[in-house]
């Protein structure tokens, strides 16, 4: 089955997308395509490359690639189908694979504790078989190598055939196998010995000279490999071999053939072509049919693939959503903490500058309450300081009649100290008060 490459699936994913997720889609498409190969007998590799999803490895046994963002990697096998060898590759499936009649041992990656891959085992699973169609390589590698028979009865084909189907010669096949280090047994090289079709010859009387009718015609020999091309060449064959069966006997029975036999001749090899040629359309119908049937297939799972893609995307991107949502909570939580922090120290520093006020405010009473005694001090031979009670603006004081201090009338009658508040002012007739604590703390505070 061949593809063409216009037919190549392009998968369009978002950059967002993880390099996990692209696998994921990619493995999806891959599995489509085996499952498909392995159903209607192609090659599951070229429909991959012509597809343009071989980003990844497709099964192939020892062989362990890493992964890169390139379209295809570079996978160590034949360009063309190469001869049983006799050995087995224990890190590959067991089951054989049919690869042009050759029966070789499937490339395919075993499947855990499994003797097989995961399309061989499948396939036995689907089928209900013990062993798979074509047998395994044990099964082969205990025959020799020109003499294994599948379960079904039938035999590999001969590597000249296929060496002659591909155009290939001796010197192409040694010098591929030797790219892989395998080494090819002589005996695939030597043709085997060609079993003519039809009825076998009857011994026939020599003829005498002169006898007239048609010469006898020598028997066409086709070679039949059981593929869908060959089909026609087969019924040609087969009705070539009734006319000359025809003929043989015609012969034996009259000298001369007659028109009727001629005629019926030529009708039956009429009637074989036509059968041929149907045989041929139908056969290229089904191929056509099976051809669409796996590019639907491919389709489809590249559109499941898309759409996983698509999904997983959006759960990503609500994942996004969830974080952003999650880092400007936190955001807003460090700033109230930092508001709190900023409030605190501002109340310290508050407290430190009342403190500090209240330190000066000491001192300025300390230095008052000195200057207050030193104007108190008296000689000693002067006379004794005498106050007066007088009362100013419904309130009671206690004024010196020499110096005009005012002091505290409550204070000095309860407590017996002298504390100044003031001066008395002669001119203005009122009372001069210092400066109150609770003053001063307003004028601190405004300063």
């Amino acid at each position: 089955m061949s593809l063409s490459s216009s037919s190549s699936i392009m998968i369009v994913l978002s950059k967002k997308v993880s390099p996990s997720l692209l696998r994921i889609a990619e493995e999806c498409v891959v599995k489509a395509v085996n499952i498909c190969a392995s159903k209607y007998k192609f090659s599951a590799e070229e429909a991959l490359n012509e597809l343009g999803v071989m980003s990844i490895e497709v099964g192939k046994c020892g062989k362990k690639t890493e992964k890169k963002n390139v379209v295809s990697v570079s996978v160590a096998k034949p360009s063309f189908p190469l001869p049983y060898n006799g050995e087995k590759n224990g890190e590959c499936c067991s089951a054989l694979r049919q690869n042009n009649g050759l029966y070789t041992q499937c490339p395919g990656a075993r499947r855990g504790e499994s003797n097989y891959c995961k399309v061989c085992e499948g396939q036995m699973q689907k089928k209900g078989a013990e062993v798979p169609e074509y047998g395994t390589i044990e099964m082969r590698k205990a025959v020799g190598i020109f003499e294994y028979v599948d379960p079904k009865g039938r035999k590999p084909v001969a590597y000249t055939k296929v060496m002659k189907k591909l155009n290939l010669t001796k010197e192409q096949v040694l010098e591929e196998a030797k790219k892989l280090n395998i080494e090819i047994n002589e005996q695939h090289f030597v043709v085997p010995e060609e079993v003519k079709r039809g009825r076998p010859k009857t011994e026939k009387e020599p003829k005498e000279k002169g006898t007239r009718g048609r010469p006898k015609k020598s028997k066409k020999v086709v070679e039949i490999e059981g593929d869908t091309d060959d089909l026609f060449a087969t019924l040609v064959a087969n009705a070539n071999e009734d006319v000359e069966s025809e003929d043989a006997k015609s012969d034996e029975s009259v000298p001369v053939k007659s028109e009727e036999s001629s005629k019926a001749a030529k009708e039956a090899a009429k009637a074989a072509e036509k059968a041929a040629k149907e045989a041929a359309k139908e056969a290229a119908k089904e191929a056509a049919k099976k051809e669409k049937e796996a590019k639907l297939a491919a389709d489809k799972a590249a559109k499941e693939a898309a759409k996983e893609a698509e999904k997983a995307a959006k759960a990503e991107e609500k994942a996004a959503k969830e974080a952003a949502k999650e880092a400007e909570k936190a955001a807003k939580a460090e700033e109230k903490a930092a508001k709190e922090a900023a409030k605190a120290e501002k109340e310290a520093a508050k407290e430190a500058a009342k403190k500090e006020k209240e330190a000066k405010l000491a001192a300025k009473a300390s230095k008052a309450a000195k200057e207050a005694a030193k104007e108190e001090v008296v000689e000693e031979d002067d006379e004794p300081d005498v106050v007066k009670k007088i009362e100013f603006e419904g309130k009671k004081y206690l004024k010196s009649k020499k110096t005009g201090i005012i002091y505290d009338y409550n204070e000095y009658t309860k407590n017996g100290e002298q504390v100044v508040v003031g001066k008395w002012n002669e001119a203005s007739n009122k009372i001069e008060f210092t400066a109150t604590e609770e003053e001063e703390d307003e004028e601190d505070y405004e300063a």
